[in-house]
């Protein structure tokens, strides 16, 4: 009898932990907004936020001429959006531009570019978006979604705001990817070298001022693009970096969040063995767990439906993390730490509730930048997740639409650091 009580308590805590890590993956959606067109109508789960969506297969825009040119930015292939669902008075383009993922890389990127319907006069300054985590190959990424505009926040009030929003999808140097996924360097390339591809746009006039906005995986990539802009890019000024619930400091977040290793922590072992010599995904990942972690790099977090129940079962098949011991692997996690000098005011917001990104994480990166002398505004948002921070007609969205007119407007940002709760 106690045999039999301790296989059904083994049993119960698998089912419980099966569950977890469902939830998990859902968390794991990080896009949960803008379901509709009705850009005030907030999804209560992320489920509910993918309900009617749906993704196509990337067509011939995708590829590339057969002569490219070398130089980044260059806008190769643009067209207005149709059939998509887009929030009221907001009309957009998809285009396919040149870009870099380091200096001897070229690649392509497609970005869409989402602008008022009936726009002011004069240029309109630029809002980069950065999106989080969607997957590591280009039949994942946004600019394929039935609502392309899902994930960014408050995109109805910076389009009335007479703002343009550039949307990447980061980098693709050969068909299907993988982009360089939590690669500081070529992330923010491809974020820069969309902004200028779209001035490029015929009948969109844009200011050369330029706010940075990422979520996530685009937090990450928004606080690259301030670290390289000036470098990389110094004629796209950014006057504001915001980077929510940012993916920032690499190193403590893998080692702080054993889930979030095992869900993220294949992509970050197949696109490092992509783009990084001395890295391979046998030797990054622990052999236990190779075929499983191989398999969840392959697929995309939430489109088609089978993907994340796939991702699910996978991460409640192996037990323990993802990534093996290997020096490699942990100097480049090192390297891709967004802890580089910004000379643009800086925001960083997080939900306080926030499972996928823990806010103890972002504490610690936000106390290492202030010491680091780097002037930035840390906002926290109490019974706010990782998804939900995003979701329009939330409480990131006002405040986000003010600082970002305030560094449009060239109002100096406080010196040293300053914190604010929600």
């Amino acid at each position: 009898m106690t045999e039999l009580r301790e296989r059904n308590s083994v049993s119960a805590m698998h089912t419980v932990s099966r569950h977890r890590l469902i939830q998990l993956t859902a968390s794991l959606v990080l896009l949960a907004s803008h379901a509709s067109a009705q850009p005030n109508a907030a999804p209560q789960t992320a489920q509910d936020a993918f309900a009617n969506l749906s993704a196509r297969a990337p067509d011939a825009f995708y590829a590339p001429p057969l002569q490219v040119p070398a130089k980044p930015g260059a806008l190769l292939r643009s067209e207005p959006l149709k059939d998509v669902t887009l929030p009221a008075g907001v009309r957009g383009w998809r285009i396919l531009y040149t870009t870099t993922i380091d200096d001897k890389t070229p690649a392509t990127a497609v970005a869409t570019v989402f602008a008022s319907s009936d726009p002011p006069a004069g240029p309109r300054p630029v809002i980069l978006w950065g999106h989080a985590t969607t997957g590591l190959v280009q039949t994942c990424m946004p600019s394929l979604f039935s609502s392309p505009a899902l994930g960014i926040p408050a995109l109805d009030r910076a389009v009335k705001s007479g703002w343009v929003v550039v949307a990447t999808d980061y980098a693709f140097a050969e068909k299907d990817g993988p982009h360089p996924y939590l690669i500081g360097e070529g992330e923010a390339r491809s974020g820069l070298d969309a902004v200028r591809a779209a001035r490029q746009i015929s009948g969109l006039t844009l200011d050369a001022r330029t706010a940075v906005w990422g979520h996530s995986q685009g937090g990450h990539a928004a606080l690259w693009t301030g670290i390289i802009g000036p470098r990389y890019a110094p004629d796209v000024p950014i006057v504001g970096v915001a980077a929510i619930a940012p993916v920032a400091n690499l190193t403590n977040l893998f080692t702080t969040s054993a889930r979030l290793d095992k869900r993220l922590g294949p992509l970050v072992a197949l696109a490092y063995s992509r783009f990084y010599s001395g890295i391979k995904f046998d030797d990054a990942v622990r052999p236990e767990v190779l075929q499983a972690a191989r398999e969840v790099a392959s697929l995309c977090s939430f489109l088609p439906p089978e993907h994340p129940k796939r991702i699910a079962q996978l991460m409640a098949s192996f037990e323990g993390r993802t990534f093996s011991a290997r020096a490699a692997l942990a100097a480049r996690l090192a390297e891709n730490n967004a802890d580089g000098p910004i000379a643009a005011p800086v925001l960083i917001a997080q939900g306080l509730t926030d499972v996928i990104v823990p806010p103890a994480v972002t504490d610690a990166h936000v106390s290492e930048r202030c010491a680091a002398n780097q002037r930035l505004e840390h906002w926290t948002f109490a019974g706010t997740d990782h998804s939900n921070i995003v979701r329009p007609g939330g409480a990131l969205d006002e405040p986000l639409i003010a600082w970002t007119a305030a560094r449009f407007a060239n109002e100096p940002q406080a010196s040293g650091c300053a914190r604010k709760a929600f």
